[in-house]
């Protein structure tokens, strides 16, 4: 039986190497695509790139398919390599949903979608920080979100004023990538509206190759959503609701990794076992970080046409209002 172990495993050695991504996340920024990725990265047969955010259809597919593949992770013939770039859904260029088809004709993707308002906010949050580390210039003259709502979001109302739903959706699409490349501040609102890129999406990919999912519910029901995408991947369910369990210090969910030393005892609230995201998420939903509800009624006033049109579209599979 040893025997016959190790000649597998090196079969399987033997066949490693670079591979196209089988599942990539698309989107939506700040919505879970983190949480998506590093608990799917649990499987034993799900691999990701050490920067598994690659940008290669927005910025690099210039440079050719054999370049994307060599920033995957080595595979074998039983694993996945998955990516995740969240502005892959709606950022230019136009045609990223026939970009990814074309390169990678059996690729299934991930679309993880949340409420607008808050999005914006969180991605607001994101990018302040971004300033303080890095200096980040993109929000130097925003110092609180109300200040930057103030100035933005008049301009997202004159932009979409007049818009018609049943015509203008290419229109509207075009609008927010010329604001992705001409005043990158203002997209921090304009990729809350989910319904100017759905269509483009759609007519590429269908209910078998596109995962549509609501990132509140992933929040609270991280497991349930977890085993949903083995089974829309076509993987083993090995990742289980019952192995995802709140933090006790934090309240967020994590993934408890189960090790040899459960099979030795019963062990069940052993916290050094618990897999969970980094301490820079979850930042504006831990309580620590509020915002102006008048700000965020704003803001769901703005997206509620969009939204109803968003929904209808992915025949309310999620809901916010």
């Amino acid at each position: 039986m040893k025997d016959r172990v190790c000649d597998i495993l090196h079969v399987l050695l033997q066949n490693e190497r670079r591979r196209l991504p089988k599942v990539i996340g698309i989107g939506v920024k700040k919505c879970g695509t983190d949480g998506i990725i590093n608990f799917l990265n649990h499987h034993p047969l799900v691999r990701i790139p050490f920067q598994y955010e690659s940008f290669f259809f927005n910025y690099d597919y210039s440079k050719g398919l054999d370049f994307y593949r060599n920033t995957m992770p080595r595979t074998n013939t039983k694993q996945i390599a998955m990516e995740k770039t969240p502005i892959y859904f709606n950022f230019p260029p136009n045609n990223i949903p026939d970009l990814i088809k074309s390169s990678i004709p059996d690729v299934k993707l991930i679309l993880i979608v949340c409420d607008p308002a808050p999005r914006a906010f969180s991605d607001y949050v994101h990018e302040r920080i971004r300033y303080t580390l890095f200096n980040d210039p993109m929000m130097t003259d925003y110092r609180n979100f109300t200040t930057y709502v103030d100035k933005y979001l008049p301009i997202l109302q004159n932009l979409t004023e007049g818009w018609n739903k049943t015509h203008e959706r290419d229109a509207l699409r075009q609008k927010c990538f010329e604001l992705a490349e001409d005043d990158l501040p203002a997209t921090l609102l304009a990729n809350g509206i989910y319904t100017a890129h759905i269509r483009n999406w759609k007519r590429v990919f269908n209910e078998s190759t596109l995962k549509i999912i609501d990132g509140g519910r992933f929040i609270e029901q991280p497991g349930l959503i977890i085993e949903d995408l083995q089974d829309f991947i076509g993987i083993p369910k090995v990742l289980l609701q019952e192995d995802f369990v709140r933090h006790p210090d934090t309240g967020h969910f994590c993934y408890r990794k189960f090790t040899i030393k459960h099979l030795k005892s019963e062990i069940k609230d052993d916290i050094d076992s618990l897999k969970c995201l980094g301490n820079r998420k979850g930042r504006t939903r831990n309580g620590k970080l509020v915002v102006d509800e008048n700000i965020l009624n704003r803001l769901r006033n703005f997206y509620r046409p969009f939204n109803e049109d968003f929904f209808n579209e992915i025949e309310n599979k999620v809901q916010w209002l």
